[in-house]
Formats: structure tokens, C-alpha cells, sequence
């Protein structure tokens, strides 16, 4: 064996030993051992390089880049080596992802996904430990007269709520940093980082509150509940985290005991009771986001998004709305009304601009029938309003195309009436529903907006932008909410976008006004 040989022989089992690489070194070591294998330039990139030069991927949109020093290329035998080796280094980050799982797996609670009491208390000594000049709070939660709710729907459904309760206690509701975790049975503690003041956490315990109080959907039930909250805040200094553990319990149960007992009991309701009490007291209204021409930015029109309060639950979910109206086959009748609200905003805005507005209305694929009656009365109802109605559709529930729906469309399009896609690229990518019609827009998910701001995510964008572009589609990115996310929305060529950079979602009568003032 000649003493290259011998040298590809140690790499590649100097490698092997070393299984699984240690995850904050694999590009390191796999660029290292890369460069002790071929001659050349070696690197990691987020994109390959063109020939002579070899790329190959090893996730995550990360490549190993070997560059010959020549002008030849590289032999075969180098190719398998480089092969080999960034086959370790998947490997090695899978093993990496898979112990990481099975970490938290061994810390966090099966139900609600939260640390679970011993780890959390840990995690608690280490920040207070190591928060320097930060002030922290912690929070102890309870869900109030949860007993009933067992009794009433049983522990399988009232578990949903638990379960429901522990994503929220997950959500952006806290800082950055911040951290929960399931204390007991309905009992909830959260370690709050980068409190400014008592002020600032009353504003926190605000926004938890009304998240918590949110309506839950669990089968046929839409259900509310309350917490009782207690907590403890810690300003710079020593500081002990049990003792601020048990304060936030003392003041839990100090809360609970003094609340009247007829605001405790969780509510909860027959989605069909809740749906139809909502629909029949005018209690679904329209809030209207624009859509913004990315070249001009201007207005290119506005979406209608739904909106529900019940008088007794308060604000109800979108989702639970829509879900709700599915399930019980009134989606129909819910889209009349928003069909209805903004079809009159929409055209008073025409008349006062002097030029006509593009609406967007969501529709759920089902809707798309023949026999819908909702959907033969708009071509009437949007003549001479100067309103350009578009109806979308999410990509979430697109089923197949059939004939019987292409003559639906094909009617709608003959009256003016567009359709489009909705949330492209969330998880299903439906390719074929692309080419199957000559589709007004197509949005892109939020998701792949936010992810854009990484290299990968930038690709991926990049990549459906061209797509859509490629099929002639005008390509709008929902759900903007950073300059950030702005300039990979445009440095990926998409015509057009909303989100809250721009502007949040307005009632009809703000609409107006805006229309009025210019």
C-alpha cells in the first residue's frame, strides 16, 4: 500500500472512530479531515459551486466545497472519500438531533411539552445563579375549579386543555428566555426573564391572562377557563430560587382564596350553541388587511379576514370560528356575512377613492360546489361596485381538482371573480394545484417568510419565488413583520406582500376613514 493509501486509510478510520462527531464541531472536523483527504481548497458553503469543483450536501442546506488546485477535476476515488465523509457528518448531526430529543424528552412533561417540576427548578438555580444584572420574575399558575371540568367532559378531553394550556405558555406571550414548566397536575410555574419593572410584569400577567382566556376548541365543546396567578419578582442581588418558587405559590393560593367563587368555573360551551349565537347577534364582523405592491407600494387590495366576540367568552379564534362553521356544515353562512360586511366596505372605499379595489375573501375548499348558492350570487352582487373579488383558497385543505369545480371557476372567472392560493408551503405543497388554474395570486406561508431571514430559509424562498415566477404566478409573501424579512421578501423577487410591517388588520369603519382622508 503506498503511503497515500495509508493516509486515506487513518482519515477515513480516524473519522470512523470518532463517531458520532460532537455536534459544535462537525463542520469543523468534517472540513479537517476533508482537507487531509484531497488536495485542494475545502469548505462549507450554503450553496454549491459549479464544476470542477465538488459539493456535497450533508444538511440543512450546508454543503462541503472541494475546490481542485488545477485545472482537472477530481478523480472518482476522491468523490467516494468526500462521499464517505460527509455521509459521518449527517450522521453525526442526526445522532446529535436524536440525543437532544431524548434529552428533552427525559426533562419535559408527555402532555403539555413543558419542563417537567425537578428540571424546571433547575433551570430556575441557573438563571438566578447566572442573571448578572437582570431582573427575573416567577410566576405560579393554577387553572381554576379544573375539578369541574374532569367531571364534566372527562380527564381525556379536559386534557386537551392542559395540553392547549402548555403550547401557550410556550407562545411569545413572555421575554426571550423565558421558560415554563407543569408543576403538578393543573399547576403551571414560568420563570420570567427581562422584567423592567412591577409595571412591565402587570403587563405581562395582562396579556397571560387574556391568552389563557382564550376559547379552546376540544371536540364539540368550546371551552374558556381562568387561572389564578401569583408572583415573585427578583431585582438584581442574591436571590434564592425556591424561596421565590414558593412565594409565587403562596400568592397563588392567596389570590384563589379571595376571588368570589362564581368567577372560577372554567365556562364552556356547544360549538354549535356558540356559532350560531355569534352569527345570529351580528357578533362576526370584518377586520381588513392591505396588500402592498412591493415595486409601487401602494395598495393593491385588501384582505377580509374573519373576526368573532362571543358575549360571554370574548374574542373567539379564527381558527375555532372556521373550524366550528366546518364541522357543523354552516361555513356557508359564515362566509355570507363576511361576504356581506366587506362587499360594502369594500365598494364604498371604490366610490370614494374613484377607482376600484381588489378584496380577497377566504374560502375553504369544500365551498367550491355547484350547488353553492352563496357562490352563484356573487357575480351580481359584485357588478358595478368596483370591487375585483378574489376568493382563496388555503393550500391546507385544497383536495383534488375535479371537473365539476373547474366549471364553478370557470363561471366565477367569466364574471371577474378570481381565485387563489393561500398559504403555500405549509407542509402539504400541493405542486400540482399550481398548473391546475390560472390562479390570481399565490400566497406564501408566513413560515416561509419568517424563515427567510436565515441562509436556508433565504434559499427555500428564493427557490418557490422562481417557481412561481417560472409558471407566471404573482407570488405574495403574508405575514411581513420585519424589515428583516422585507428585504429577503424582495431580494427573492416576490411582486407582492402584507403583514404588520406594513399595517395590522383594521375594522371596516378605520377603512373607511382612511378611504375619506386620501
Amino acid at each position: 500500500m503506498s503511503r497515500a493509501e495509508h493516509l486515506l486509510v487513518e482519515v477515513l478510520t480516524g473519522a470512523a472512530i470518532e463517531m458520532p462527531w460532537p455536534e459544535e464541531h462537525i463542520e469543523d472536523w468534517l472540513v479537517d479531515y476533508a482537507s487531509r483527504a484531497v488536495d485542494g481548497t475545502v469548505s462549507v458553503a450554503s450553496t454549491p459551486a459549479p464544476a470542477p469543483a465538488l459539493s456535497l450536501l450533508f444538511g440543512d442546506q450546508r454543503y462541503l466545497v472541494a475546490e481542485p488546485a488545477g485545472p482537472s477535476s477530481y478523480a472518482e476515488a476522491d468523490r467516494r472519500i468526500l462521499a464517505a465523509l460527509t455521509t459521518m457528518a449527517t450522521a453525526s448531526r442526526h445522532a446529535a438531533r436524536r440525543e437532544a430529543r431524548l434529552r428533552r424528552a427525559a426533562h419535559a412533561d408527555d402532555l403539555t411539552g413543558l419542563w417537567h417540576p425537578n428540571h424546571f427548578r433547575e433551570l430556575l438555580e441557573a438563571l438566578v445563579e447566572d442573571r448578572g444584572c437582570e431582573t427575573i420574575a416567577v410566576l405560579f399558575l393554577d387553572v381554576d375549579r379544573m375539578k369541574r371540568l374532569n367531571e364534566h367532559l372527562g380527564h381525556l378531553d379536559a386534557d386537551e386543555v392542559l395540553r392547549e394550556l402548555g403550547a401557550r405558555l410556550r407562545s411569545d406571550v413572555f421575554p426571550p428566555g423565558s421558560f415554563a414548566g407543569r408543576t403538578g397536575g393543573d399547576e403551571f410555574a414560568v420563570a420570567v426573564r427581562h422584567v423592567d419593572d412591577e409595571a412591565h410584569l402587570q403587563r405581562i400577567l395582562a396579556d397571560l391572562r387574556a391568552l389563557v382566556r382564550e376559547p379552546v376548541q376540544v371536540r364539540h365543546h368550546v371551552i374558556s377557563v381562568e387561572v389564578s396567578v401569583g408572583e415573585a419578582l427578583a431585582p438584581p442581588g442574591p436571590a434564592d430560587a425556591e424561596l421565590l418558587l414558593r412565594t409565587a405559590e403562596r400568592r397563588m393560593r392567596q389570590q384563589k382564596r379571595s376571588r368570589r367563587p362564581d368567577t372560577l368555573p372554567p365556562r364552556w360551551y356547544d360549538d354549535r350553541t356558540i356559532l350560531r349565537d355569534m352569527l345570529d347577534q351580528g357578533r362576526v364582523e370584518v377586520a381588513y388587511q392591505p396588500m402592498v405592491d412591493l415595486r409601487s407600494r401602494e395598495t393593491a387590495g385588501y384582505e377580509a379576514l374573519v373576526r368573532a366576540r362571543h358575549v360571554e367568552l370574548g374574542p373567539v379564534s379564527p381558527l375555532v370560528l372556521v373550524g366550528a362553521a366546518a364541522k357543523l356544515q354552516l361555513l356557508d353562512e359564515l362566509t355570507e356575512v363576511v361576504v356581506q360586511q366587506s362587499l360594502e366596505v369594500a365598494s364604498r372605499v371604490a366610490a370614494d377613492r374613484g377607482r376600484p379595489v381588489g378584496l380577497a375573501v377566504n374560502l375553504e375548499f369544500e365551498q367550491l360546489r355547484a350547488d353553492s348558492r352563496l357562490l352563484r350570487s356573487l357575480p351580481a352582487r359584485v357588478a358595478g361596485t368596483g370591487v375585483e373579488l378574489v376568493l382563496e383558497f388555503s393550500e391546507r385543505g385544497v383536495a383534488r381538482w375535479t371537473p365539476a369545480q373547474r366549471e364553478v371557476a370557470a363561471e366565477l372567472d367569466d364574471a371577474g371573480i378570481g381565485l387563489a392560493v393561500d398559504d403555500f408551503g405549509t407542509g402539504y405543497s400541493a405542486l400540482g394545484l399550481l398548473t391546475s388554474w390560472h390562479w390570481a395570486w399565490v400566497k406564501v406561508d408566513r413560515a416561509v417568510v419568517a424563515a427567510a431571514v436565515t441562509e436556508a430559509g433565504r434559499t427555500v424562498l428564493g427557490h418557490v419565488a422562481d417557481m412561481l415566477a417560472d409558471l407566471d404566478l404573482v407570488g405574495v409573501a403574508e405575514g411581513v413583520e420585519t424589515r428583516a424579512e422585507l428585504e429577503a421578501v424582495e431580494a427573492a423577487g416576490l411582486a407582492r406582500a402584507q403583514g404588520t410591517y406594513f399595517a395590522g388588520p383594521v375594522p371596516g369603519a378605520a377603512l373607511l376613514e382612511q378611504a375619506e382622508d386620501g
